[in-house]
Formats: C-alpha cells, sequence, structure tokens
C-alpha cells in the first residue's frame, strides 16, 4: 500500500464551519435589490383541456407586478433528452400539478392571493394512471404530438405512451429456456418515493443592464442548466450566467431546469429580479420522484443451481413528461440490473418508461436500479429457497467473475463479486439475533450489487498564490456530499503540501471551468482526475518557471513535498518563492477530463440485514445492517463512510415507509408529517466492511465510488429477512405492517 501525507485522512469537511454557524448562503438566501416572489398556479386535474384562462382580476390585485400564461411563452418544449414539456401547460394539463399560470408580486402572501384570483376553464379529459393500462391501444393518448419530440435514441414512437425503450439481449434466450431444468417467474412492484432533500427547489433570476440573463439556482448541474437554458431562449451561452450557491441536497431531483424559465419570464415581464421558492406541498406533488416500477423476471436454471437463461421486463410509471430524465435515459442501467451481478449466458432484457397522468418521474440515487435490484434480489432468494439451497451459496454459485460480461456482451475490469460475498460469509453464518419481545420473529437477509462507475467532464484550474498557497477553481457546486474536500485532499497530496494550504472555490458558469454536473456517483472519479491532473500541470509550470530563473533544464528538475529541487546539486525553491520570480504572472495549472462512455469499472456491494417482525402488530424494526463494499484508496474515511450510511438509510426508507401516495393522481402525502423518512431513531446497527485490493479504481490514487451503490441492495435485503422470519414474501414495496399482517394470516 503506498503511503500518502494526504489521503486517507479524516479531513473536516471544508464548507462544514459555515453551515453549522449559518453563513452558508442557499438559493433562498440570496438578496437582490426590489426582488419580486414568484408562485405558480398548477393544475387540480390529471388531465383536461384548457379551454380559456383569466388573469384581470390577479393583474388588478395591488402588488402584483406581472401575470403570465402560456401564451407570454415560447412554446418550445423543454428537456434533458427527451424534449416534452412546456413551460406552462399550453392546450392541455397532463397531472395534477402541471404549471398552468405564474405570478410575481411584492411579496408571497400577495403572490399567492393572486393564484386565487386566476379563473380557468377545464375541460375533463379521460385518465390513465397505471402504466401497464397506459400501454393498450384503446388507453387515453396523453402526448399525441409524442412522434415530433425531439428524443434520444431509446424514443419508441410506434408504441402507445411509451416515452423511451430499452433492449439488451445476450445468447439465445430460448435456447437457454429449453436448455434449463427449472424455470421460476416472478413479478415485484415498487413505489414512488421522493428524494427528500431538506432544501424545496428554490431559484432567482435576473436581466441586468446589459441584458444578461443572472440565475441563482438550487441546481446540482449549473453548466447543464445554463445550456438548456441558453437552447431553450435561443442565445448566446455567455448572455446566461448561473451564479453558484449552496445545494440543500439533491440526490438527482434538482437536475432539470424545473421553475427557472418561469422566473426569467416573470423577470422579463417587471424588469425586477423574481424569486421562486417551493413549498415542501409543492415538492412532493410535482417534483421528480424516483419511477414506480412493475418488474417481471422469468429465470432457468440447471439442475445444480447454475443460472442458464433470464428474460426480464420493467415498467417504469414515467408519469405525464420524460423531460426531467438525463442521458442515458435514467431507466437503462436499471434494466440491464434485471440480470444482477451474475453470469446468465442467455438473457434477454427490457426496461419501458411509460406516460401517465401523475407526477413525472425524474433521476434520484441509483435511478432506475433499486426498482429492479429489489425484484432480482427477491426473485434470487425465492429461487434459493425452492431450490433447497443457501441463499449466499446461490450467489456465490453464479456470482461474476473475472472474463465475465453483463447483459450486452460488455465485459468489466477487477470483478470483485467473490471477494465481497466471501467477506460476507461469516457474518451471514453468525447465529440469528435472539428476539426482544415474546410475539418478535427474527430473519436473515442477504443482497448483493453491482454498480458502474459514474462518468462525466469536469476541468479544473489551480493558480499559484502570492504567499504559496494554491487557490482550486471548479464547476461543481457544493450538495452536500464532500466534494470540495476530496478535491482539497488529491490537490495536497499531490503538490506534497498541507491540505490547509489549498481552497476550493466555486466560480460561475461564465468564469468556472466546465463541469457537467454531479450525477451517477461520478464526482470522485471526474471531478477528482480533473484536479489532479491540474495538480499535475501545475507542477510542471512551478518546474519550468524555477528552471528560467536558474537557467537550467527542467528535467533536471524534480518535485519534493512542494518544493522544486535541482537534483545534481540539491537546491531547493519552495512554491512562496517560485511565486515571489513573477508576481504580475501567477503560475497556473488547468486540465479537463473526460471520462469513457461504457465504464468498464463496475463497484460490488453484498448487505446482510437482520430484523425482527412483531406478529402481533407486524411491525418491522430493522436491528442490524452489515455492509460490505469493494474499495481501493478511500481519500477520506468520513465522508466514504457517510455516504455508505447516508445511503443505508434512504434505502431503509424505500423499504419500509416512505411512498408518495396517489389517489386517481392526486398526491395525498402533502407535507413531510404525512411522508415517513427515517429519523434517528430508525438507525440501526450498523457494520461496515471495507473489502480491500482492487487495482482499478477509476478516481485519483486509483479510487472507486461509494455513493450510490450504498443505496441498491439494501431493500432487497429487508424483504429477505422479513421473509426468512415469517415466512411471509413481500413482493411490493414498502414493507408494511398491514401487508405483512394480512400476509401472516393468509398464511396460517
Amino acid at each position: 500500500m503506498a503511503e500518502y501525507h494526504s489521503i486517507g485522512l479524516p479531513l473536516a469537511r471544508a464548507e462544514g464551519t459555515a453551515k453549522v454557524t449559518g453563513g452558508t448562503v442557499f438559493t433562498s438566501d440570496v438578496l437582490r435589490p426590489d426582488a419580486l416572489w414568484g408562485k405558480i398556479l398548477r393544475s387540480p386535474h390529471p388531465h383536461a383541456r384548457i379551454l380559456h384562462i383569466n388573469t384581470d382580476r390577479a393583474r388588478r390585485l395591488p402588488g402584483v407586478r406581472a401575470v403570465i400564461t402560456a401564451a407570454d411563452a415560447d412554446p418550445k418544449l423543454t428537456g434533458r433528452t427527451l424534449k416534452d414539456c412546456p413551460v406552462l401547460a399550453q392546450d392541455r394539463v397532463r397531472f395534477v400539478g402541471d404549471k398552468v399560470a405564474a405570478v410575481a408580486a411584492d411579496d408571497k402572501d400577495t403572490a399567492e392571493e393572486a393564484l386565487g384570483l386566476v379563473e380557468v376553464e377545464y375541460e375533463e379529459l379521460p385518465a390513465v394512471f397505471d402504466p401497464r393500462e397506459a400501454l393498450a391501444p384503446d388507453s387515453p393518448l396523453i402526448h399525441p404530438d409524442y412522434p415530433s419530440y425531439h428524443a434520444p435514441y431509446t424514443k419508441a414512437a410506434d408504441l402507445h405512451n411509451v416515452q423511451s425503450r430499452v433492449y439488451a439481449d445476450k445468447g439465445d434466450l430460448e435456447q437457454g429456456f429449453a436448455e434449463s431444468d427449472r424455470i421460476f417467474e416472478h413479478t415485484f412492484r415498487t413505489q414512488m418515493v421522493h428524494q427528500g432533500y431538506i432544501e424545496p427547489y428554490a431559484c432567482m433570476a435576473e436581466i441586468d443592464g446589459e441584458g444578461r440573463v443572472l440565475v441563482w439556482a438550487s441546481t446540482q448541474s449549473p453548466f447543464s442548466a445554463r445550456n438548456q437554458l441558453a437552447d431553450y431562449l435561443d442565445v448566446p451561452k455567455d448572455r446566461i450566467v448561473f451564479s453558484p450557491v449552496t445545494v440543500g441536497g439533491s440526490f438527482g431531483g434538482k437536475d432539470h431546469l424545473i421553475d427557472i424559465p418561469l422566473a426569467y419570464y416573470l423577470a422579463r415581464a417587471t424588469g425586477r429580479p423574481v424569486k421562486i421558492v417551493r413549498t415542501y406541498t409543492e415538492e412532493l406533488m410535482a417534483s421528480a420522484p424516483r419511477h414506480p416500477a412493475v418488474i417481471t423476471l422469468r429465470s432457468g436454471l440447471k439442475s445444480d443451481g447454475r443460472l442458464w437463461a433470464r428474460e426480464g421486463r420493467v415498467i417504469y410509471n414515467g408519469g405525464a413528461y420524460g423531460a426531467f430524465k438525463p442521458s442515458p435515459p435514467a431507466h437503462m442501467s436499471g434494466s440491464i440490473n434485471q440480470g444482477g451481478a451474475y453470469r446468465v449466458p442467455h438473457t434477454r432484457l427490457e426496461s419501458l418508461c411509460v406516460y401517465t397522468n401523475q407526477v413525472p418521474g425524474g433521476y434520484m440515487r441509483a435511478s432506475g436500479e433499486l426498482q429492479t435490484v429489489f425484484a432480482a434480489e427477491s426473485h434470487m432468494d425465492i429461487i434459493a429457497h425452492e431450490m433447497g439451497m443457501d441463499p449466499l451459496e446461490f450467489r456465490l454459485l453464479n456470482g461474476m467473475v473475472n472474463g465475465d460480461s453483463n447483459y450486452l456482451g460488455f465485459e468489466y475490469l477487477d470483478i470483485r463479486c467473490r471477494e465481497v460475498l466471501l467477506k460476507a460469509k461469516p457474518f451471514w453464518e453468525r447465529p440469528k439475533l435472539a428476539p426482544r419481545r415474546p410475539s418478535g420473529l427474527t430473519g436473515r437477509g442477504i443482497a448483493l450489487a453491482c454498480r458502474h462507475v459514474g462518468q462525466g467532464e469536469s476541468g479544473a484550474e489551480i493558480v499559484l498564490q502570492a504567499d504559496g498557497t494554491v487557490r482550486t477553481l471548479v464547476g461543481i457546486v457544493d450538495q452536500g456530499t464532500g466534494v470540495h474536500t476530496m478535491q482539497q485532499q488529491v490537490v495536497a497530496e499531490i503538490l506534497g503540501i498541507d491540505p490547509e494550504r489549498v481552497t476550493v472555490e466555486v466560480g460561475d458558469t461564465n468564469r468556472a471551468p466546465y463541469h457537467d454536473g454531479i450525477k451517477g456517483q461520478g464526482a470522485t472519479h471526474v471531478t477528482g482526475q480533473a484536479v489532479a491532473r491540474a495538480a499535475h500541470a501545475l507542477i510542471e509550470n512551478l518546474r519550468d518557471k524555477a528552471a528560467y530563473a536558474w537557467d537550467v533544464d527542467p528535467e533536471s528538475l524534480s518535485w519534493e513535498n512542494g518544493e522544486v529541487v535541482l537534483r545534481n546539486d540539491g537546491r531547493r525553491m519552495d512554491m512562496q518563492a517560485i511565486a515571489a520570480l513573477s508576481p504580475e504572472e501567477p503560475v497556473v495549472g488547468q486540465a479537463y477530463y473526460k471520462g469513457l462512455e461504457r465504464p468498464r469499472q463496475h463497484i460490488f456491494q453484498a448487505e446482510i440485514c437482520d430484523a425482527e417482525v412483531d406478529a402481533e402488530t407486524g411491525e418491522v424494526e430493522v436491528r442490524r445492517m452489515s455492509t460490505f463494499h469493494d474499495v481501493s484508496v478511500v481519500i477520506n474515511p468520513v465522508n466514504h463512510q457517510g455516504q455508505i450510511e447516508g445511503g443505508m438509510m434512504q434505502g431503509l426508507g424505500m423499504a419500509c415507509s416512505e411512498e408518495v401516495a396517489l389517489d386517481d393522481g392526486r398526491v395525498s402525502t402533502l407535507s413531510l408529517g404525512d411522508y415517513k423518512m427515517p429519523n434517528i431513531k430508525d438507525i440501526p446497527v450498523h457494520e461496515t466492511t471495507l473489502v480491500e485490493g482492487a487495482t482499478d479504481g477509476p478516481g485519483p490514487f486509483n479510487a472507486k465510488p461509494a455513493a450510490e451503490h450504498s443505496i441498491t441492495p439494501v431493500p432487497p435485503s429487508v424483504a429477505n429477512a422479513v421473509f426468512d422470519a415469517t415466512g411471509v414474501r413481500i413482493t411490493e414495496l414498502p414493507i408494511t405492517a398491514e401487508k405483512l399482517l394480512a400476509g401472516m394470516a393468509k398464511k396460517g
């Protein structure tokens, strides 16, 4: 193992002090002179034609400065890759919460009152909420103009109400099933889940004296949002400036334009800055939550337990629009994960994202995968039980090894599947926990998952300061993951200086190096590689500067612990001295990094859940979670563990309690009091085991990610533990007391 000076240290978060002292600036904190408040009128119907809108009464209300409808906005459709969403509903609304009009007023209360004065006449249309029903040719067509939409290669114009379709196959499926000794088929369902970030979405837009559009927004991807807005407004990118603000959590949910165009139009209409801050009711009824899904898996096995064929089909409920999903489509990796982390010679996997008249689905941590991994790992447990095999041994028998390929025939590198399972085996073989109550039933479940390495593009610039410190300029905003601390440690390690001598600064989109946004556990990989390369570029420029001063060949110089060293006589020059050579021309290192489009590295994780079920009430208590993670070098152990534990708790929420409930398309969980996220009392005993030895990490210093894969095996491990305790197989999340009581009663 290499010796490091900064890498591996549990440094305090670079942004931590400002957050705990209240100094951090979020979008709702931004103050601009004469700013107005914006509010949005939303549809009360899941599907209706707009016959007439009268805004006269709202406009006459004292304090109201502007009221806009679709007639005041460019009719161009917006979207990350599938452009199907108008800024304001044009001829029809497609879900309860669709945007119909917007107002700007002197204060929030006046803006809210004005919404009630906008008169809208609707003609209700037939609606469809079940994605399987929406596929039927006679179901209501939600987007009649879909064939004309701009869309990626996954566009499915020949299918009814389908946003996008992904398909993957390998081998000969029919032959595989013909050669199988046993065949199993099961169907699973997952619910709609909100990202649960603390900060509701907020944005502010202003048009300055030069006609530039200035934006402050809760977005994890300022450059992407700028590009989308420039495309929509048909203006040069440099005429739109996104200023950096801290994001109070996102998990994929703040990765599109959201309300920014409305703030722009209101600012244009009033000549004043306009701020829009959503309530949490708006968040739950009209954001971009995790897609509900129906997953059907059919697997053929040899008599010795080897997987031989698998056919999978997942139908995601995409809601009213597909605009909020970035590229690649959110369900692409989910489609592949119907196969799991296993060798299956013959496969055919299909994924459909389907239009319905409910909240549009978007990106959420490990998008598309929680649904399919829950299904795949529950399916594996059912098969193991039916075959009379130990669940862990069944996974060991079928787990991928080096040389295996995925369900597209794509070969992975450095597969650590068996190593992770073998590390979990002693924990799996421990005695089960004793019940805490007389009516308690305890059980243990296991799940295995693999997750691709996140990709993207990022630049970085490192500038030597006069005092010998360095300023690192990046385009990635803070959204709570500690990315700037990671960058600080990487730069300090390469330069051989204390991390305290490295500062990280986020510039606006006209000043900072380009970054395409945090996504898919790619921050450490992509931005870490960018700052690492910029640090190496800085060293080269520092050597050149010192070589010129000493009149020597730069090749005769080496770099040691923040100093240039002349090898033949040992002369040294530190960074402050180099900075003093030409203070009018700072030494700069710049770099740009773009990850591979098809990453070959995958991260493996196993999860063992110990749960107790109260046979009288059906209550589920997750008492212990033991997790096993494929890692290489850990840059910051505190941040690394924080990602693991955060993912675990989000996974527990999806497993046991969280659900955006709907009644005929209307969200009924309209506050966080109704929407039950796990809290501190729900945290189980947690054991983390790092499975070291990986040699092919994509990040700086061979680092592997630790974000999104930490959530995926949690729900199936809980479901498998509940089955082990009760004999009741829950195939539809969340796992509630009502479902368990009904299952136990049916079981007798």
